[in-house]
Formats: structure tokens, C-alpha cells, sequence
């Protein structure tokens, strides 16, 4: 190692905060791990919603990652979820670096009104769609796949979404738990921790998802190749998935590397390099004083408080901004 490498992770050590593409050697299984801590408590502390909604937006939020960071994405990766339930509205995004955000918009009333800590999913949404959106950005075609909100979990609908739109045998597992942290200080407060694992089995081509890279497998490797196994091998694969625990999947203490070696050590498990995550909202000051001049001046009027300003706040964030009516002037 020369002494501008950096230095190599500890692969037993825990880590928060990343998706973990893997491959298990001798099939054409491919995966993602994601680990979020600090990030999904960051974002869902941002707003005041019921556990249940929290519990949802992180699911989604989970997706997001572990399906945004399949794709060779030079914009952004959007999970969007649209209802007629109590949560009619849903949105999970990640950027091409790692950057999360996301909100929902739900009837309190109704959601409270369910009583339990973990409504099930059709209670909370009723019916609706599920929206899985690449958008590579300005002047380049953007991909959508619907799917309806069926099945028990947002889970299955990730799994509905490729075995329909991309024939891809897939599972999905999505575990986010409300936690109890303590500060420097030793004082206690509510935190979150989420924890995914996707495993899909692979085409003869190689392919992930549409655009995708096959798992971050460096350039010009293919997955073996046995189609008398491939059968036994997803089988196989499906079935060790299936033993993965919920608090395994959410553990800070439990390394990444370390619950795919327990899954997968038979077979052999080869991981590959992580991808980082973090939160990020792109609002500012100034770009919503950009959309805000594209705005015909009757309609600011209708916007300005008693005290003559236009008060805005970031549905992803929760930030607040506040203007003067020569700031958003278009004139």
C-alpha cells in the first residue's frame, strides 16, 4: 500500500450508513446490504410524524438506496408512493452521490385513528401505486416503472415491481425500529436505525436492473454461468435470506460483512466496494426564490402573510424560508 491509499476498511468493524453490493460465488445471485443509522434518524427526526409514518418513509427510504445505488445514476433514483389512504403520499429520493431525503403527507387523524404501533400496510394506504423513477436529468430520457401498492409490505412491492417489469426473481427484506440513544451527556432520546438486504437472480446477460450495472462487479466480469443449477442455486440463495432476524438487519454492533459471511460462507460471498449515504436536501434560499419569480404577481399576492412576507417551508427538510416581496418579484 503507497502512502496515498487509503487505508483499508476493517471488515469486521460495524459500519453505518451504506449499501454493500455482494455476489455469491457459484451462482448468479447478486445483493445489496444497507445499513442506515445516523441518516435515517437525521431525516425522520426532521418531522413530527406518527411512528407508523415514520416506519414507512424509512422502508421507502431503504429502497431508494439499495435500488438507486444499482443504477449508474447521474441524477437521482425516486421511490414515490400515491394512495387514497391515510398516507396518500410518499417520497423517497436518493442522488448519484448518496444523498437521501424524503417526506409524506398523510391525515393524522386517520393514521392515529388505526390504533396499532404498526398498522398494516393496506390500512395505512389503501390502494393506490408504487413509482420507481430514474432521472438522469436535463436532456437525457427519464425511466419510470408503476406497479399497485399490493401485497403486505412496501417489500413485496419492490419484489412485484421486478418480477413484472423486469423479470428478475428478486427478494426483499425492509426492517426499520425506533430506538433508545443516550448523548455525551448520558441523556436518553428516541432515535431510528433501518436495515435492507435485496437479492436478485441474475439473467444470462449480465443485467441488474434497466441501466444498471451488474452489481458493481468490476468492468468486464460476468456472473458464472450453470443454467442446469440456476434453480437450485436461487432456491438455495432465497432460503438463506429468509434467516436473516430483524434485529441482525438493524444491529449496530453487527458488521455488514459479518451477517453476509454468516448467510453465505458455504457458498462463498465476495462483497464489493460500498456505497456511502447520506442526508441531503437541495432546497436553498435562493432556488426557492427562483421558482417563487415564476409566479404571476397575482398569485404571490395570495401568498404574503399579514406582515407582507411569503413564508415557505421545505416539505423534505422541514427548513423555513421567508421573503420580501422584492425577492421574488419577477419584475
Amino acid at each position: 500500500m503507497t502512502p496515498n491509499e487509503p487505508a483499508p476498511r476493517d471488515l469486521t468493524a460495524p459500519g453505518d450508513d451504506l449499501v454493500l453490493p455482494f455476489a455469491i460465488e457459484g451462482m448468479d445471485v447478486r445483493g445489496r446490504l444497507a445499513r442506515i443509522g445516523p441518516v435515517i434518524s437525521d431525516i425522520l427526526g426532521r418531522h413530527d410524524y406518527p411512528a407508523a409514518v415514520s416506519r414507512l418513509l424509512g422502508e421507502a427510504l431503504l429502497l431508494a438506496s439499495m435500488l438507486g445505488t444499482a443504477l449508474k445514476l447521474d441524477g437521482r433514483f425516486t421511490v414515490q408512493m400515491s394512495s387514497n389512504g391515510p398516507v396518500d403520499m410518499l417520497v423517497a429520493d436518493m442522488t448519484k452521490d448518496g444523498g437521501l431525503r424524503g417526506y409524506a403527507h398523510f391525515d393524522r387523524d386517520k393514521v392515529e385513528a388505526l390504533g396499532s404501533a404498526a398498522p398494516k400496510l393496506a390500512d395505512l394506504v389503501g390502494t393506490g401505486s408504487l413509482a420507481l423513477t430514474v432521472d438522469q436529468g436535463p436532456g437525457r430520457n427519464s425511466y419510470q416503472g408503476v406497479v399497485p401498492l399490493e401485497g403486505d409490505s412496501l417489500s413485496a412491492c419492490g419484489e412485484a415491481y421486478f418480477r413484472r417489469s423486469e423479470q428478475l426473481p428478486t427478494l426483499i427484506r425492509l426492517v426499520v425500529a425506533e430506538t433508545m440513544q443516550r448523548d455525551a451527556d448520558g441523556h436518553a432520546g428516541g432515535g431510528w436505525r433501518a436495515g435492507g438486504i435485496m437479492i436478485q437472480h441474475m439473467p444470462a446477460d449480465g443485467g441488474y436492473v434497466r441501466d444498471a450495472h451488474p452489481g458493481d462487479a468490476p468492468d468486464g466480469s460476468e456472473p458464472a454461468q450453470d443454467d442446469a443449477e440456476e434453480d437450485d442455486n436461487w432456491n438455495r440463495a432465497r432460503i438463506l435470506m429468509e434467516t436473516v432476524e430483524d434485529h441482525e438487519l438493524v444491529d449496530p454492533g453487527l458488521a455488514a460483512e459479518t451477517l453476509l459471511y454468516r448467510l453465505y460462507h458455504e457458498d462463498g460471498v465476495r462483497v464489493f466496494s460500498e456505497h456511502p449515504l447520506s442526508f441531503s436536501c437541495r432546497c436553498s434560499q435562493e432556488y426557492i426564490a427562483g421558482v417563487l419569480k415564476g409566479f404571476g404577481e397575482d398569485e404571490l399576492a395570495d401568498m404574503y402573510t399579514e406582515d407582507g412576507l411569503i413564508e415557505v417551508r421545505c416539505e423534505f427538510c422541514s427548513s423555513n424560508y421567508t421573503f420580501k416581496p422584492e425577492e421574488v418579484s419577477g419584475a
